[in-house]
C-alpha cells in the first residue's frame, strides 16, 4: 500500500464517518459502514488510480455497500 493512499485514507476518516452517519442515521451502523468501506478500499486498492479523488471513490464505495 502506498504511503499516499494510506495517508489520504486516514485523513478522510472523519469525513467518511459524517457521510456514513448521514446514510445510516445511527452511530453504530455508521461506524460499521466506515469499517466495511475501509476494508473494501484496502482490498480493491488496485482499482483506485493515484492522482484521482480518493474521497469520491470512497463515498461511492460506501454508498454501494449501504445499498447492498
Amino acid at each position: 500500500m502506498s504511503d499516499l493512499f494510506r495517508t489520504e485514507l486516514i485523513a478522510l476518516l472523519p469525513r467518511l464517518r459524517r457521510f456514513a452517519l448521514g446514510l445510516t442515521a445511527d452511530s453504530a451502523e455508521a461506524d460499521d459502514l466506515v469499517q466495511a468501506g475501509c476494508e473494501r478500499a484496502l482490498l480493491k486498492r488496485s482499482q483506485w488510480q493515484e492522482g484521482t479523488r480518493l474521497d469520491s471513490w470512497m463515498y461511492r464505495l460506501m454508498q454501494n455497500l449501504w445499498i447492498d
